[in-house]
C-alpha cells in the first residue's frame, strides 16, 4: 500500500510544483513611447588634410521620438522584455573643404540635418528590484531595419572674389541599398536603468551601434570615379549608432 501510494505523492508533488511556477511566470503586453537623444560617431579619417584638401567633419546630437510594442515575460525579479518600435536616430553634421588643386581657391560647407528611421527590435532582460516596484537595470541586444530618412540642410560654397556664389538649400529622401552608401540593417547593445510601479515602468537607457551605417559607395570603390579631383567622401568614413533613450511603458496584464 505504501509502495503504491509513493508514486501518487511524487506525481502530486510535481504537479503542485509546476503549478506554483506557472503562477510565478506572469504574460504582459504594454505600449511604449520616449524621446531619443541620437547622434552617429564620426571617424578620424574625416579630420585633416586629405592630399593637397583640407577636409573637416563634426556632428552633433539631433531630439528625436519613438513609440512601439513591448512584451513581457515574468519571473519574480527578472523579466524578458522584447519589443518593436519605430525609432528615430541621426544627427547634425558639419562639414568643410578647401583646396588649391586646381590653382585658384576652392573652400565649401555644409550643414545638414539628418534623421533616420528604424524599425528596431530591443529584448533586454530586466531586474526589478522588488518584482512588481522599485528600481531597475536592464541590458540587452538589438536589431534594426531602416526604413526611410531625409537629410535637409545648406551648402556654402566659395569659387573665390571674382564668382558670386549663393548658400543652395537641398531636402533629399535616404535611399539604402548595395548601390548607396548606407547599410539598412544596424545591430548593437542596449543598457540602462528604471523604475517599476505595477503596470507603469519609466526606464533611462544607452543604445551603443555596433555596426557600421556606411559602406563603400559605387565612387569610393573605385577610386578613378569621383565628381571632382578636389572631392572627399564622407559617406565613407565609419558612423556608428549612439544613442540615449528616455522611455515610458505602460503594461496590460493577460
Amino acid at each position: 500500500m505504501k509502495q503504491a501510494a509513493t508514486p501518487l505523492l511524487l506525481a502530486g508533488s510535481l504537479l503542485l510544483s509546476a503549478g506554483t511556477v506557472s503562477a510565478q511566470t506572469t504574460f504582459r503586453l504594454g505600449v511604449r513611447g520616449g524621446a531619443n537623444r541620437a547622434l552617429t560617431t564620426l571617424a578620424a579619417a574625416s579630420n585633416g588634410v586629405d592630399g593637397f584638401d583640407n577636409v573637416s567633419g563634426d556632428k552633433s546630437a539631433i531630439y528625436a521620438w519613438q513609440a512601439g510594442a513591448v512584451a513581457e515575460v515574468n519571473f519574480g525579479k527578472l523579466a524578458l522584455q522584447p519589443a518593436l518600435v519605430f525609432s528615430q536616430k541621426g544627427e547634425k553634421s558639419q562639414t568643410a573643404l578647401s583646396s588649391r588643386d586646381s590653382g585658384f581657391p576652392f573652400n565649401t560647407q555644409q550643414t545638414s540635418t539628418n534623421r533616420y528611421n528604424w524599425l528596431e527590435l530591443p529584448v533586454n532582460l530586466v531586474y526589478t528590484l522588488h518584482g512588481d516596484h522599485g528600481l531597475q537595470l536592464f541590458a540587452g541586444p538589438y536589431v534594426a531595419l531602416a526604413v526611410g530618412g531625409r537629410q535637409r540642410g545648406t551648402t556654402y560654397p566659395y569659387y573665390g572674389p571674382a564668382i558670386d556664389t549663393r548658400p543652395l538649400d537641398f531636402d533629399n529622401q535616404v535611399s539604402y541599398g548595395s548601390d548607396t552608401p548606407n547599410r539598412r540593417l544596424d545591430a548593437g547593445v542596449n543598457f540602462g536603468i528604471g523604475y517599476r510601479q505595477g503596470p507603469v515602468q519609466v526606464q533611462l537607457g544607452y543604445g551603443l551601434g555596433l555596426r557600421n551605417l556606411h559602406q563603400a559607395s559605387p565612387a569610393s570603390a573605385n577610386p578613378g570615379i569621383t565628381p571632382f579631383p578636389f572631392t572627399h567622401d564622407f559617406t565613407a568614413d565609419a558612423a556608428y549608432n549612439r544613442v540615449a533613450q528616455l522611455t515610458g511603458t505602460y503594461f496590460f496584464s493577460l
